[in-house]
Order: structure tokens, then C-alpha cells, then sequence
């Protein structure tokens, strides 16, 4: 009799192992699952077969619809310097044109340039493009995450230009941040989705008065985007931290997209403005501007006198 009931607690204590090292196993085949799951899913929700925004057509029809003689392209800083009603009473309601979008640089100028401003059916006489500090030799500046979605709604499928200043001008972590954006879109797909929301709070609120993804409730999102709601203070507060290389124009303007602004302005016979913006000014006057600013401004000075 005790023969048989030790046996039976060997046979349990083996069943019992048994149970735990299969529940191990399951454990780590359910936990791996789980992981390629969560990894692989926001990989797959994409907008589009390609990963690639559409162009923002509306946008266009928008530009051709007005047909201005003067185009003005930024980010806020055109916005808050720029009134184009003012401008509209001393030269014609339909006389200018402003395209910009909080955040914007560079890359972002270079598409409104490309697609929009040369692609209308009345060219432009001039082009206004308004920047800060050196952003105009840093196409790589504000081109990832949210900002590269934004510049994707300005472009077609093959841009050699901007693929080219990019490859060029990018940095490892630049390029490492942008290919995971790319790989899980969940930025793109929250502003899409933020859009949405927005829509629906103005439906509730003056129903008819914006139809759905048209231009004007395209603005009127950016106006009240969170980007552009950040700290003032804070966005223009000057760095301590300098890093040279940006202040060297020479070096920096091959790699740019400055030279393509300019073939294809002079190709299209518009005439192109560049405006360097101040930083908004303090409580306490003028904003600082950095030594290196300074000094490279005086430089170009001297060098067209």
C-alpha cells in the first residue's frame, strides 16, 4: 500500500513539471506573439499602399482659383508679419497669396515653391519666402516625424531634389528617426485623425460651414494647431549651444536646396525675395540675435557692397 501511494506522488510530481515547463513554453510563444503584434500592426495601418500622403490638390486648385500676382511662403513668422487683407486694400483683392503652415522650413518652402507657387496657371511675378537664422541651408531641419508629413502632402511621388538634399544633408540620427517614422506612421495617422475630430467639432458647432477636408478647414486646423500653441518665449529663445557648421554658408549651400529655388524660379521667370524674420521680439525690446548671425550678415553685406 505505501508502494503504490509513493508511486503515485512520483507520477504527480512529474504530471507537474510537465503542466509548468509546457505553461513555460506557452508563456514565451503567447509573450513573442504579443511583441510581433504590437511591432507589426502600426506598420500596416498606412493611408496609402506606399506609405505616401496624397498631394494636396485642393490646396492648388485654391492657388489657381486666385491667381495672385504675389505669392508669400513661410512658417508663423510670415503669418504674424504678413496681412494680407492690409495688403489686398492697397494692391487688389486677389493680388497676393500666403503659404504657410506652423513649423515649416526649408524642405517645406522648397515643395510650396515647386508644386504650388510655379505650378499655377497665372505664374506669380514675384515669390516671397520668408525664413530664420540659417533654416535656409538646413533642408533637414523640421523634416521628419509630423513636419515630413506635411511636406509629403506638397510632393509627388518622384522628387530627385528633395530625396537628393536629404540623403545629403541628413544626419544618422536624422535618418534613423525618419525611417521609423516611416516604418510606424502613428504620427500620420493621429494628425489624421486629430483632423477628423476637428471637422466634427466645428459640424456641432456651425454645421455646413466647412466641408470636409476642404483648404479653409485644412487652415483652419493648422491656425489652432498644438504646434503652433506652444510657448513663444521658449521657441525663440536664442541657444547658448552653437554649432558652427551651420553659420558656414559656403559648405552648407551645395548640399542645400537654395540653388533649385532659385533654376527654378529664374527657369519659370518669376522673380524670388528671400526675407531672413527676427525672432518675435521680447517684453524687454528686439530679440537677441547670435554673434555667429551677426557676423555672417555683415560678411554678406561687405560682400555685395
Amino acid at each position: 500500500m505505501v508502494d503504490v501511494v509513493e508511486k503515485s506522488s512520483i507520477i504527480e510530481e512529474a504530471e507537474k513539471r510537465a503542466r509548468q515547463a509546457t505553461t513555460g513554453r506557452v508563456s514565451v510563444a503567447t509573450a513573442i506573439a504579443v511583441l510581433a503584434v504590437i511591432l507589426t500592426l502600426p506598420a500596416l495601418l498606412r493611408p496609402s499602399s506606399h506609405g505616401k500622403l496624397s498631394f494636396d490638390n485642393e490646396l492648388l486648385a485654391d492657388l489657381n482659383k486666385v491667381s495672385p500676382d504675389y505669392v508669400f511662403i513661410g512658417n508663423s513668422m510670415l503669418h504674424s508679419r504678413i496681412d494680407d487683407k492690409v495688403i489686398e486694400a492697397h494692391l487688389g483683392e486677389r493680388c497676393c497669396y500666403l503659404l504657410w503652415t506652423g513649423g515649416a522650413e526649408s524642405a517645406w518652402a522648397h515643395q510650396a515653391l515647386k508644386n504650388f507657387a510655379l505650378a499655377t496657371q497665372h505664374r506669380p511675378k514675384k515669390v516671397f519666402i520668408f525664413f530664420r537664422d540659417t533654416y535656409l541651408t538646413q533642408p533637414s531641419y523640421r523634416a521628419t516625424d509630423r513636419y515630413w508629413w506635411r511636406i509629403e502632402r506638397l510632393s509627388h511621388p518622384d522628387e530627385p531634389e528633395l530625396d537628393r538634399a536629404m540623403r545629403q544633408s541628413r544626419t544618422w540620427q536624422e535618418e534613423l528617426e525618419f525611417r521609423l517614422g516611416e516604418i510606424y506612421p502613428v504620427q500620420k495617422l493621429r494628425e489624421r485623425m486629430s483632423g477628423n475630430v476637428s471637422w466634427i467639432a466645428s459640424e456641432v458647432v456651425t454645421p455646413g460651414r466647412v466641408r470636409y477636408g476642404e483648404p479653409a478647414g485644412q487652415k483652419y486646423d493648422s491656425l489652432f494647431d498644438l504646434e503652433n500653441l506652444r510657448s513663444v518665449e521658449a521657441d525663440d529663445t536664442v541657444s547658448d549651444e552653437v554649432d558652427l557648421a551651420e553659420y558656414n554658408f559656403d559648405a552648407r549651400v551645395g548640399t542645400s536646396l537654395l540653388p533649385s529655388m532659385i533654376h527654378m524660379a529664374k527657369d519659370a521667370g518669376v522673380g524670388l525675395v528671400f526675407i531672413r524674420v527676427q525672432r518675435r521680439p521680447t517684453k524687454d525690446g528686439p530679440p537677441a540675435q547670435s554673434p555667429e548671425l551677426q557676423a555672417r550678415r555683415c560678411r554678406g553685406a561687405l560682400e555685395s557692397s
